[in-house]
């Protein structure tokens, strides 16, 4: 399965990635990025950097989502109960977005919850919820590595941030967080 697609945006034609969701129903879990990668725009899937492969092996390896080891692992979020989506679908590589780009964002992003009401939304990067909390608030705000129960408020679900590989957030601190989200999801520990 692909899920590159086309979408125009005042006037410009960017390929993209299409979000993974559900016709109807409910998910537990929405992963939230900031924009799709180049990388990922051309493979068709969902987060293939080194990074972003991290990503979904840690989350099979603790029995958040299960697929085939060496399958695209997007291919199966929706069996599992999880979607993804983008803050914005316009790829960039290193480009800042505005706090206008943010904002439009948080708008389309509150339509998903209020469709698809996930438990938890899960952000792939803490700066993509600091810079959308910034823009919305009109604030400096810090998030931290695992859950922050005061944005779930804003946010009307819960909300992770996952501790992706490569960042600042320790291995005792990332196990830490992920412990935490298997409790609060009821899987038992594997990892």
């Amino acid at each position: 399965m692909n899920h590159q697609t086309t979408i125009t945006i005042e006037g410009k034609t960017y390929e993209t990635l299409k979000d993974i969701l559900p016709r109807e129903g409910s998910l537990d879990i929405l992963f939230v990025g900031k924009t799709p990668s180049l990388k990922s725009v051309v493979k068709g899937h969902y987060f293939q950097g080194t990074r972003g492969k991290s990503f979904w092996k840690k989350l099979h390896d603790y029995g958040v989502l299960k697929y085939p080891l060496g399958d695209f692992a997007d291919d199966y979020l929706l069996q599992n109960g999880c979607g993804v989506t983008h803050v914005s679908k316009v790829p960039r590589e290193f480009k800042a977005m505005t706090a206008l780009e943010y904002r439009k964002g948080y708008v389309r992003l509150m339509e998903k919850v209020d469709k698809y009401h996930p438990k938890l939304l899960v952000f792939t990067y803490k700066n993509t919820l600091d810079s959308l909390l910034t823009s919305v608030l009109n604030k400096k705000t810090q998030a931290r590595y695992g859950f922050n129960p005061e944005y779930d408020a804003i946010f009307r679900a819960a909300i992770f941030v996952f501790p992706m590989p490569g960042t600042i957030c320790t291995k005792a601190e990332a196990d830490v967080c992920m412990t935490d989200l298997i409790q609060f999801l009821g899987i038992p520990h594997q990892a």
